[in-house]
């Protein structure tokens, strides 16, 4: 049942709530290096919180709209193949989501920070809910990029930079280039997933962007991920220039993308692209901590 439990939580994808606190906390760093390490640890397990009950609470949504139900592709859903009770797992949702929603309360009384990172909670709580469900999902009307690339980009990144720079006392000054590039890399998980399941997301009417504008564009806005974090930044945002050495992998699974069949070979690209989150997050901390 545990084994089960973690596998609902898509382990293999936590790394992409890792990437933007440590590029936030890097963006903070710059500025004063006596930033607060246990806000940014509280700021890490906000944004986990978040992403585990945003995946429990897809997991449950995708099996009642029926969307989970002839995955052949794709790896098992615990909650479609009944292996977890969609019940708990809705309520699993909700209580991870309110345990994130509270480390956000402490976060912003600890730091004194605006009461608009009320509304950064009450957003993030809304849209982890209604990525996949309520009346208008997300994930169903073509804005699961969007939305990945807003939250784990722009919103975490540099949430995570304002709060730290309030902890020591300093102005806020956003970087949104490396947000966006972070969010970019990041979302190439999300493109992967809708290039594997586009046929069954076809049937079922789950208007994923790759459902919408076909398959050519899913490779596309996978390489446009990849030239984005890896080309674009580099040159951008000086501090991130070792990241430009992740441009050959992002390209090889670009190319892997193009001659994908079966299920090892999704499998083993979205394994890949989770090492490169990984990586990325690896290469900007000796490229800003080198300095």
């Amino acid at each position: 049942m545990l084994k089960h439990w973690l596998l609902a939580s898509r382990p293999k994808t936590l790394i992409a709530s890792v990437l933007p606190v440590v590029s936030g906390s890097l963006l903070a760093y710059e500025n004063s290096q006596k930033s607060s390490i246990s806000v940014s640890m509280l700021c890490l397990l906000y944004c986990i919180f978040i992403q585990i009950g945003t995946n429990f609470s897809n997991d449950y949504f995708d099996f009642k709209k029926g969307a989970d139900k002839n995955r052949v592709l794709g790896p098992k859903r615990m909650v479609s193949s009944g292996l977890l009770v969609p019940k708990q797992v809705l309520v699993a949702s909700l209580l991870i989501l309110a345990l994130g929603f509270a480390i956000g309360l402490l976060i912003m009384v600890i730091v004194g920070g605006s009461k608009v990172l009320l509304l950064v909670g009450v957003t993030s709580f809304l849209c982890a809910l209604g990525y996949t469900g309520g009346p208008f999902p997300l994930a169903y009307r073509g804005l699961g990029d969007l939305f990945v690339i807003l939250f784990f980009g722009l919103v975490a990144v540099e949430t995570t930079h304002y709060v730290l720079c309030l902890s020591v006392g300093l102005i806020w000054q956003p970087n949104w280039i490396l947000s966006i590039g972070v969010g970019f890399v990041i979302n190439n998980l999300l493109v992967v997933n809708n290039y594997r399941d586009y046929l069954e997301d076809l049937k079922v009417g789950k208007k994923t962007t790759v459902v919408i504008f076909g398959l050519k564009f899913g490779r596309f806005l996978f390489l446009i991920g990849v030239l984005v974090s890896t080309l674009l930044i580099p040159v951008l945002v000086p501090s991130a220039w070792s990241t430009i050495f992740l441009l050959p992998l992002g390209l090889f699974l670009w190319l892997k993308l193009h001659k994908a069949l079966i299920y090892k070979d999704y499998s083993r690209i979205l394994s890949l692209c989770a090492v490169m989150i990984l990586f990325y997050t690896l290469f900007l901390l000796f490229g800003y901590l080198a300095e």
